[in-house]
């Protein structure tokens, strides 16, 4: 903002939110008794659109390195849909053919587009969920995610470092590092106990930064403070 525009003055960053009513409206049990999940799989999840900078390899990579790879209760959910013979389409495609080079078809669901009616559901249904891009500015998913009180394992780029605290709402991981990943993938299903801590302290810190009465309330005061300026000159 200093080098494109001014100087002078401060920069104050309100970030955006999101509808904590919507994402927590339901629990993690019930969320998986509604999308026929057992109580004891174990769920990893990635949200979003197929794109090669979503770094969706990294996560499919990463799972087939995990210690839980031949558990039968893991499962992997890649969450987006795509546009047949488009971009999207095209590393849809890409990553489908990963997933079976690594053998992973039978744990693997691509759900296709979610939406209001579902999407809430299955960030709560999950264990973690995953967001390894190559580049992001922000990124709605992570605290999507935390307000569903699911912890999160993301890059270290861009937004996901203000947004992630790192070991205490989810765990950051260099961008295209499969065992890291996996590492931080596996430290999640390996402890009912950190998991829930982790989404705890996510939950807080999504409610009390991305909350979108916040959110408002804080652009509003700022608008308001740059009219009194205003009219005091």
């Amino acid at each position: 903002m200093r080098t494109y525009m001014s100087e002078k003055g401060n920069v104050v960053m309100i970030p955006c939110g999101t509808d904590t009513d919507r994402f927590k409206s339901v629990c993690r049990k019930e969320a998986r008794e509604l999308l026929n999940f057992k109580e004891s799989d174990k769920i990893v999840l990635y949200v979003g659109r197929f794109d090669y900078r979503k770094g969706i390899e990294t996560l499919v990579r990463a799972v087939n390195i995990s210690k839980f790879r031949n558990d039968p209760n893991l499962k992997l959910i890649i969450g987006g849909g795509w546009t047949e013979g488009g971009s999207d389409g095209n590393e849809r495609e890409r990553i489908g053919k990963i997933v079976t080079e690594c053998n992973l078809d039978n744990i693997t669901i691509f759900t296709g587009q979610l939406g209001p009616s579902n999407l809430h559901l299955y960030y709560a249904a999950a264990d973690c969920c995953v967001v390894p891009s190559h580049y992001e500015p922000f990124g709605l998913v992570p605290i999507e995610a935390m307000a569903s009180g699911t912890p999160v394992v993301a890059s270290e780029v861009g937004g996901l470092k203000y947004t992630i605290v790192n070991e205490k709402t989810g765990f950051l991981c260099p961008p295209k590092n499969n065992e890291a990943f996996a590492n931080a993938i596996d430290k999640i299903l390996s402890s009912i106990e950190l998991r829930d801590n982790l989404a705890k302290y996510g939950v807080e810190r999504m409610c009390k930064m991305f909350k979108w009465e916040n959110v408002c309330s804080n652009l509003h005061n700022e608008y308001n403070k740059c009219i009194k300026v205003l009219n005091a000159e």
